[in-house]
């Protein structure tokens, strides 16, 4: 069988879709598993007194993640933009 002979393959069909899911879903549950590694990492260096070697930047991102993550667990909503704190050197929204 040649390449003329094959069927296109519908990227919208039914399959096509479940089949993203799929592999979708599999990226996510190892993409948390990596990051649990590397939070239970920073932990045992934190317990150890070791430095972290993390940016501020990235400690930021770590902190605002875990508060939406632990709000959407509690089921609190995300305050409104005009009340979230700006991350330092992020310039300021005018009022």
């Amino acid at each position: 069988m040649d390449d003329d002979d094959k069927q296109p393959f519908d990227l919208d069909s039914p399959q096509a879709i479940r089949q993203m899911n799929e592999r979708q879903a599999k990226l996510g549950a190892l993409a948390q598993e990596v990051a649990l590694a590397a939070l239970l990492e920073l932990r045992r260096k934190m317990e150890n007194q070791l430095p972290l070697n993390m940016s501020g930047d990235e400690a930021r991102a770590l902190l605002a993640a875990g508060l939406k993550m632990e709000r959407a667990a509690r089921g609190v909503q995300e305050p409104p933009e005009e009340e979230q704190v700006a991350p330092e050197g992020s310039p300021k929204k005018p009022n």
